[in-house]
């Protein structure tokens, strides 16, 4: 009862929840009230058939000069405080910050804040863009309160204003005095400027820098006359729409309802006011003597201009940059829309006046065809979705064959130009981005046989001609002859409606069915064999991990050289084999742990060239994990991607000791435990059996513990077989019961020691682990080495990251497996080490969000 008081008292105040509960009830209003009034929806359509298109054609050259100013008012913006951005980047900014409004709350404030670093590669700092930005939002408010205030004079004295209206205007005031005196507060390190220090103490530099800012009067004001020239052209916009359906054209009708429009959009909380203002110009063009329809057609149209073209152009302005997560799902995700659109195309009942007109060009039996093949191809698109994303280059062919067969099939079954309009669409789609789909499996690793598909078709040619041939007469009517018998099942496969073959008994229907069932198979079959790869994975002989040991002893250099050659890896070697990558698959994916062992960059660049083209004819997609930043740049140049994963603890041992204020609470746990008897025990290989199965206890104890299975990759696994050869360290008490162990492993970087396995029993005294490594360091120290690997801190380094790279960081916080790595650095910083970044290696944004699951299951052993 408690947990939901507090979910109802968290919801009650929760601003977000209100906001997107006003925008889903105006949207719901505008639904209800679209379905009550569809005889009128019908007139609307009638009326946009019978506009001008001069007029419309005025509109959409209007919409490009509004466009235009609005990246116009970003110049001045900037050159007001003395720095210069080109119109192009402007109208980049403007674009994207458009569309993404829709989708945030206050989206016209709230999306000023993105979208920065084109600009900040010019040289221009975060504050600069900030504040810039805001003289954009207010300038753009404040030209409507110039503009508004004597138009909704008026409009009190001389038109009917709803309560809304009233209320909106008046939050518009508010909002305008809010904003001048915010800006003036902060301008005088007021409270609103305290408020934001203890907010968030990192923002006062960039306030800072603002207020020392000096902006230039005169591009201010220029930046208010071009705001209010856009307010301008949005009453001329609604005025051409009257126009344009041939209706008495008003300007009082023209500035007051776009006036009204303004001020709500302001005011709109969620999706630009989608459906309020909709509802609401309606409602004022009637005040105007205006009919329904006829004001309902004016909103509609006036929309398309100011809200539809531009937020179709900012959807353009984001899929012209190739490399870029949304033109990487777009196609996909068009091809399911067309998939859908074609099934719900082929059930539905076609309008009559088109079917007339197509049944009295073609036959009867083409046009069923085509709807059957339409549905089919549906079916098809669905399932080919799923393959697009993971880049599959069959997929791709099949695809965009098949949305040119789409094309014609609705054009040819009911002269379904909006479907047509569609399938055309997503074939440019995919046309564009065919860059983006590589993967084709190679012949060796894929399980495929033409010869089966082959058997499969005659498999079922044969069944259904035997049947037929051989079935009796009363079953159809007919008596099938060999040549018959072919014809009917080639109809009933391609779907043909013959009236002439009707099964009259239950049998003959059954038998119908069959073959259906049969050729529907053998499609899907088909289709999951094409673009299923089935690999079977390469595996490496002992021989390539005896080369490859003796490469790592000649030119290894890191603590996970070890892991290269643990028995979970797979090896590629070049030609004369002097070099070689490690790396482990799951599914189209091949991650590479760490660089290539190589003698020296120009080796190691003709590594990377070489598995890439063998990634390529096999269908992989290459990353390279937990790589160190002095390789960022040998990555950089071969053009490759990089994200910050987490940060490596080296603890220099030649400045380690117990001893300092610093090590206090982990020398009285020390000695606290070897009062009570606990003490460090180390075990050179190779290890009896007897301590091996101790530690299989204590392991098995820890997993459980965990709730989690073994984790490989980048670390390894308890296996007793490999453990036997290694050097063990435990804590033990005096009866030798071991508490806590941990396993040196060999590390190739010069005078570094690293351990793996670290692990404890659950009912461990307090500070076992602190004993554990504290004891293990100092050993080492005396063993001569100059420092230790104490592993990598996930996400730790990640601040600084984009958005798009954001996603991984996301993944890795909510999988499970990667649960256990949260407070690692915390936890080694107590002994005081220094860091050093480790990064991801990929080629394309897309395969963020495919990389954390990928980590996931070979890290599972998947």
């Amino acid at each position: 009862m408690q947990n939901a008081t507090k979910f109802f008292s968290k919801l009650v105040y929760n601003k977000f929840f209100w906001q997107f509960f006003v925008a889903a009830f105006m949207l719901g209003m505008a639904v209800f009230f679209f379905r009550e009034q569809h005889i009128e929806l019908v007139r609307i359509q009638e009326e946009l058939q019978r506009s001008n298109p001069v007029y419309i054609i005025a509109g959409i050259l209007l919409t490009l000069l509004y466009v235009i100013a609005q990246a116009q008012m970003y110049v001045h913006s900037f050159r007001a405080l003395n720095k210069n951005i080109p119109l192009g980047l402007a109208l980049s900014l403007f674009l994207k910050r458009n569309l993404v409004s829709i989708f945030l709350p206050a989206g016209g404030f709230s999306s000023l804040v993105f979208f920065t670093r084109q600009i900040e590669e010019r040289g221009i700092s975060k504050s600069n863009i900030h504040l810039a930005s805001t003289l954009f939002g207010f300038c753009s408010i404040l030209s409507v309160v110039v503009v508004g205030i004597p138009v909704m004079g008026i409009a009190l004295l001389f038109t009917q204003i709803g309560h809304t209206e009233l209320l909106a205007f008046v939050f518009l005031l508010l909002l305008t005095v809010g904003l001048i005196a915010l800006i003036y507060s902060i301008s005088k390190k007021g409270y609103a400027y305290r408020w934001l220090a203890r907010l968030r103490p990192s923002i006062t530099t960039i306030l800072d820098d603002m207020i020392d800012q000096k902006v230039r009067k005169r591009e201010f004001w220029n930046t208010l006359l071009v705001s209010i020239g856009i307010e301008l052209i949005g009453i001329i916009h609604l005025y051409i729409c009257m126009l344009a359906l041939g209706l008495d054209a008003s300007w009082p009708a023209a500035i007051i309802g776009y006036m009204v429009m303004v001020v709500l959009l302001i005011a709109s909380p969620f999706l630009r006011g989608l459906g309020t203002i909709e509802l609401s110009l309606t409602f004022i063009l009637q005040q105007f003597g205006f009919p329904i329809v006829a004001a309902a057609t004016i909103t509609l149209l006036f929309r398309f201009f100011e809200f539809w073209l531009p937020l179709f152009a900012g959807i353009l302005s984001f899929i012209t940059k190739r490399d870029n997560l949304i033109l990487r799902v777009l196609p996909a995700f068009i091809i399911l829309i067309l998939g859908i659109v074609n099934i719900v195309s082929a059930v539905t009942p076609a309008i009559p006046v088109r079917l007339r007109l197509v049944q009295n060009l073609l036959s009867e039996d083409l046009i069923v065809t085509s709807n059957a093949f339409v549905l089919v191809f549906g079916l098809i698109l669905v399932m080919m979705s799923v393959f697009l994303l993971q880049g599959s280059k069959r997929a791709w062919y099949a695809a965009i064959s098949i949305t040119a067969f789409s094309f014609f099939g609705h054009l040819l079954k009911a002269a379904d130009y909006e479907e047509a309009i569609l399938a055309f669409s997503a074939g440019a789609t995919l046309w564009y981005t065919r860059s983006f789909y590589k993967l084709k499996p190679n012949p060796r690793f894929v399980s495929f046989n033409y010869l089966v598909i082959i058997y499969a078709v005659l498999a079922v040619l044969a069944y259904g001609v035997l049947g037929f041939y051989f079935i009796d007469k009363h079953h159809f009517g007919i008596d099938f002859r060999f040549d018959q018998a072919v014809k009917a099942v080639l109809k009933v496969l391609f779907l043909i409606d013959d009236k002439a073959l009707a099964p009259r008994t239950p049998f003959g229907e059954r038998f119908e069915y069959s073959i259906y069932i049969a050729g529907a198979a053998l499609i899907l079959f088909i289709i999951f064999s094409l673009l299923k790869p089935y690999f079977s994975k390469p595996f490496n002989p002992q021989e390539d991990f005896d080369t490859a040991e003796d490469l790592l002893k000649q030119h290894g250099k890191s603590a996970l050289d070890y892991f290269k050659t643990y028995p979970d890896k797979l090896l590629f070697f070049n030609a004369d084999r002097t070099a070689f990558i490690s790396f482990k698959i799951t599914r189209h994916f091949a991650i590479v742990l760490e660089d290539p062992v190589a003698a020296n960059d120009e080796q190691k660049r003709e590594m990377v060239a070489l598995f890439e083209v063998f990634c390529q004819e096999n269908g992989f997609i290459s990353a390279y994990y937990r790589v160190p930043e002095s390789s960022l740049e040998f990555y950089k140049s071969l053009g490759r991607k990089s994200i910050p994963i987490g940060e490596e603890a080296i603890l220099d041992l030649t400045s380690f000791s117990l001893q300092g204020g610093k090590m206090k609470t982990t020398r009285s746990a020390v000695n606290r435990l070897v009062a009570e008897g606990f003490q460090l025990k180390v075990y050179k290989n190779p290890v009896k059996l007897g301590l091996i199965q101790k530690l299989e206890t204590v392991s098995d104890e820890w997993l459980r513990e965990l709730n989690q299975k073994e984790v490989a990759f980048t670390q390894g696994v308890f296996d007793a077989s490999i453990l036997k050869e290694q050097t063990i360290l435990t804590i033990e008490d005096q009866e030798e019961k071991v508490y806590a162990f941990l396993n040196l492993i060999p590390d190739y970087a010069p005078g570094e020691a690293t351990y793996d396995l670290i692990r404890k029993v659950t009912d461990a005294p307090n500070g076992v682990l602190d004993m554990l490594l504290s004891m293990t360091f100092l050993y080492l120290k005396e063993e001569g080495y100059q420092s230790v690997n104490m592993g990598l801190a996930p996400l730790s380094g990640m601040e600084d990251v984009n958005v798009t790279q954001k996603t991984i960081k996301y993944a890795y916080e909510n999988f499970k497996i990667f649960g256990q790595f949260k407070g690692l650095r915390r936890y080694k910083e107590k002994f005081m080490p220094r860091w050093e970044k480790k990064y991801l290696i990929y080629s394309h944004n897309y395969h963020l969000l495919q990389v954390p699951r990928a980590l996931k299951r070979i890290s599972e052993g998947n």
